[in-house]
């Protein structure tokens, strides 16, 4: 990959209704799915062709409205799992369930579906409109709970979303619209924010919100040019770009906003550094969808843990800054030890943070499993940084 190119952490396609015959979960047309998934890889192709290093392809499924019962949500599963195999696209999102189609489905047996599915991600909406669904945030934290007594890991794959836009490129919480199929891509550009902030030459708050658009949008504008004509040309459309800058283990967001705030992350000004790269990230001259805003992965950025760890971020100061920033409560560690009140706790106040300002948000809580160390995480995924927790 030529260095001054951002990877591309996600292409993402997000399938029709008509790949879900009568709008049924259990009515998978899966050889159309793996049609998709061949287009979005062809796309990936192109773009890797260009010089480009792409990280992840992916599907998404429409929002599930209405009773789903578990045997609906047992066959989308094995159905997206198997046009993933065919295809060979890496993952793929089961959508959204939305409240209406919490009735027919217990946590548990949600829970039983990814575990069972490793490829498989999927959301709970608990705020839409303006307006959070208690029901549907008590639901969320369950299935936190149940997944975390099976296997932890599989919260990685799991988030309750709230005023989260169909057609988002990002796992978990993407979920697609039903209309016709569409692409959308998120970038990894943590790195050259990081090195432009370096260039700099130091910290500049007044002009972080201008480096940052500036940055994003030359990342931005030859991806554009690339994407539209090879979607055009396979009969797809364009959803857009999720601009919020995904961070990798050699290139931190939050040493990002070190830089161009002057700060140490976590201490009086960092929102202030956070609201003004939100504002360079929401000023960029592409389309835009998902969260387009700043997002601070606690357990995939190192300078987050780090700053988790000694005790100078904590869940609390982390939705504060959400409500200037991006993504809300993303890898967030509990330990096995937090109560079922307080998960739902958590969840009910990014929602409620969300239906406020009406800004997307999401909870991706991993909560240790029952048998945990309690004096630090254990998580496997290879993303994950694993720290003790402050006391431990």
């Amino acid at each position: 990959m030529t260095s001054d190119l951002s990877p591309v952490r996600a292409v993402t396609l997000c399938l029709p209704d008509e790949a879900f015959p009568g709008g049924r979960a259990d009515t998978v047309d899966t050889a159309a799915i793996g049609r998709y998934g061949e287009q979005a890889l062809a796309i990936a192709g192109e773009l890797a062709a260009a010089g480009y290093e792409v990280q992840t392809v992916r599907l998404s499924a429409p929002a599930l409205d209405g009773p789903l019962g578990p045997d609906r949500l047992r066959a989308r599963a094995a159905a997206l799992t198997e046009a993933c195999r065919r295809s060979g696209v890496g993952s793929a999102s089961l959508g959204a369930l939305r409240p209406s189609a919490l009735a027919g489905v217990t946590p548990a047996e949600v829970a039983e579906v990814l575990v069972a599915h490793p490829l498989l991600f999927l959301a709970v909406l608990v705020a839409e409109d303006g307006r959070v669904d208690h029901a549907a945030v008590a639901f969320g934290a369950a299935v936190v709970r149940e997944l975390a007594n099976r296997d932890g890991e599989a919260n990685f794959r799991f988030a309750a979303v709230a005023h989260l836009g169909p057609n988002a490129p990002l796992f978990p919480g993407s979920y697609g619209d039903g209309g016709a199929a569409g692409v959308s891509v998120g970038l990894q550009s943590a790195g050259p924010l990081l090195a432009r902030a370096r260039a700099a030459g130091g910290p500049d708050p007044v002009a972080a919100t201008e480096l940052t658009r500036s940055c994003l949008d030359g990342q931005l504008a030859p991806l554009a040019a690339l994407l539209r004509p090879a979607c055009e040309r396979r009969g797809l459309l364009f959803h857009g770009f999720d601009p919020s800058p995904a961070c990798a283990p050699d290139a931190s967001i939050a040493e990002f906003l070190e830089a161009v705030g002057g700060i140490r992350f976590g201490a009086p000004g960092t929102v202030a550094a956070c609201a003004a790269v939100t504002a360079g990230i929401r000023s960029v001259g592409q389309p835009t969808v998902g969260y387009a805003g700043l997002m601070l992965p606690v357990l995939e950025d190192r300078v987050l843990a780090l700053a988790w760890q000694e005790g100078r971020i904590d869940t609390d100061s982390v939705l504060a800054y959400s409500s200037v920033c991006g993504a809300g409560l993303d890898t967030v560690p509990l330990p096995a030890t937090t109560g079922d009140d307080e998960l739902a706790a958590v969840i009910g106040d990014m929602a409620a943070l969300s239906a406020r300002w009406e800004k997307p948000l999401s909870a991706r809580l991993m909560l240790a499993p029952p048998d945990a160390d309690p004096r630090r995480t254990q998580f496997r995924a290879e993303q994950i940084i694993n720290i003790e927790y402050p006391g431990g």
